[in-house]
């Protein structure tokens, strides 16, 4: 069965991350996420929900990582 990859917009990543939208666009200029543009006269940015993922999995400690 194949899975079809999940997009959420700037807004939805930065509610997650309780960050601001602007700070969603410098982690994307960082490269820290990854984002495409939708096609569409408005063109909006969408970052996959993989990319989101590894984002937290990569800038979250865990507790045997604090004691140690």
């Amino acid at each position: 069965m194949e899975t079809t990859e999940q997009y959420l917009t700037v807004d939805e990543v930065a509610k997650s991350l309780r960050v601001s939208r602007w700070s969603i666009g410098r982690y994307i200029k960082a490269g820290a996420l990854t984002a495409i543009k939708a096609d569409g006269p408005n063109g909006s940015i969408r970052i996959p929900l993989s990319s989101l993922t590894a984002y937290l999995e990569a800038h979250t400690v865990k507790a045997e990582e604090r004691t140690g």
